[in-house]
């Protein structure tokens, strides 16, 4: 996909943020001159900026152990993010053992995804933070689990609406589970190519719990990373994720076979131009440090830039605007201009992509219209849904005159 973005040039603060990530993912400690540097560029305020940015991409865990290890005074804020990050994911380790363990006695097929498993390709624990756990299982045994999950204390936040229902539970829980990869909303191929899962998926031990292989782990990453990058865009951390995972094991993996499933999956350009950003940019610390940051950003292709500068300002679950942008860039016109009209008929009166997220519509598709009118009615007595209206208009002001806003904490802000 083409992304419209007006200026690429990334800050000193995006660099450094990328020079203390390869420091961590790399195991490296800072190099003394540059910490030097960092200690005098950064006052009291501006330490708070780059927390906030860390936080943005939901890194500042990462970013935060590595300034703590070279001997840099953290605010209070961000250790207690960095004493959080390791309490959740220790939580989150014990109550998934706990859920598995009910899964395997009950002859229930189940699988980890994506930072479940990413995690243990980062240096120690916490450094890849998590805001739920998403595990695939059979989707037979969808009301099993559903009154398993009440019975351990959980809220039931989504159920049998698109392709995985939500769980949450006080003080840190919250768990997807998938009953497919990918639904309602994605691309065809995926759904097609996903829809015998399990025929590809290779059991681990004598339980339940399967596992992909190396390369399908690394394809479907691939394809969850583009429909985020795609959709309302993806922070930093995607990029991190690709690294880390290839830093490990892309010696043993099977290329010619990966490079087919994505031509069958439509991410091969995708694939190809990340794997190379990734290593560049996580392997350029000595630059970094040594020659410092316009040496950095020389380094890099007009077109990388391009891309990264997209990474560093879409935070780790991308944004409203961006996803507006992004959705509008489908509605062109013979001229290849955006159709905004195209857009906003498309906005206010949504068609049978919507069966799988409402079940009413579901079994009686006559409801359609009424269910815009619902819609419409929601969106003027919900102070959130008003606020998000806002947000699309702000993302239609954006593609319109091309620029991206950095996001910090999901707000929209200028260096």
């Amino acid at each position: 996909m083409e992304q419209e973005i007006r200026n690429a040039d990334l800050s000193d603060m995006m660099c450094d943020l990328l020079y203390l990530l390869g420091c961590g993912v790399n195991e490296k400690m800072p190099a003394k001159a540059y910490i030097k540097t960092f200690q005098e560029a950064y006052d009291e305020d501006k330490m708070q900026m780059m927390y906030r940015f860390s936080k943005a991409h939901f890194v500042e865990a990462l970013t935060g152990t590595v300034l703590k290890k070279a001997g840099v005074k953290l605010p209070a804020e961000w250790e207690q993010s960095i004493a959080k990050a390791i309490r959740k994911v220790i939580l989150f380790d014990r109550e998934r053992a706990e859920i598995f363990s009910y899964m395997d006695e009950q002859r229930i097929w189940h699988m980890p995804l994506k930072g479940v498993i990413l995690k243990e390709f980062y240096p120690s624990i916490g450094m890849r933070q998590m805001s739920d756990n998403d595990i695939l299982f059979d989707k037979d045994y969808a009301k099993q689990i559903r009154d398993y999950m009440i019975s351990r204390g959980y809220e039931v936040e989504v159920f049998e609406q698109g392709n995985h229902d939500v769980y949450e539970k006080e003080p840190v829980y919250n768990f997807e589970m998938h009953t497919s990869l990918y639904g309602a909303g994605h691309h065809n191929e995926w759904i097609s190519y996903y829809d015998r899962i399990k025929d590809r998926l290779r059991l681990k031990g004598n339980r339940s719990e399967y596992r992909f292989t190396d390369e399908d782990f690394y394809v479907y990453i691939m394809t969850h990373m583009f429909k985020h990058f795609d959709g309302s865009g993806t922070g930093i951390r995607s990029l991190l994720d690709q690294y880390v995972y290839l830093n490990r094991l892309e010696d043993s993996l099977d290329f010619p076979y990966i490079d087919k499933q994505c031509e069958i999956l439509g991410i091969a350009d995708f694939e190809k131009e990340n794997r190379d950003l990734c290593k560049k940019v996580f392997r350029m610390n000595d630059i970094l440090a040594e020659e410092g940051t316009e040496r950095f950003r020389h380094a890099l292709t007009p077109e990388e830039s391009k891309l990264l500068y997209y990474y560093m300002t879409s935070g780790a679950y991308g944004t409203t605007e961006r996803r507006v942008v992004n959705s509008m860039s489908q509605h062109r016109k013979k001229d290849g201009s955006i159709s905004k009209a195209a857009y906003i008929i498309k906005r206010l009166f949504p068609g049978k992509e919507q069966y799988d997220y409402c079940p009413v519509l579901k079994r009686h598709h006559w409801l359609l219209p009424f269910y815009w009118v619902y819609r419409a009615v929601r969106m003027i007595f919900s102070k959130e849904r008003r606020s998000r209206t806002f947000q699309e208009l702000a993302g239609m002001f954006i593609q319109h005159y091309k620029v991206v806003p950095l996001c910090i904490n999901g707000q929209m802000m200028s260096e």
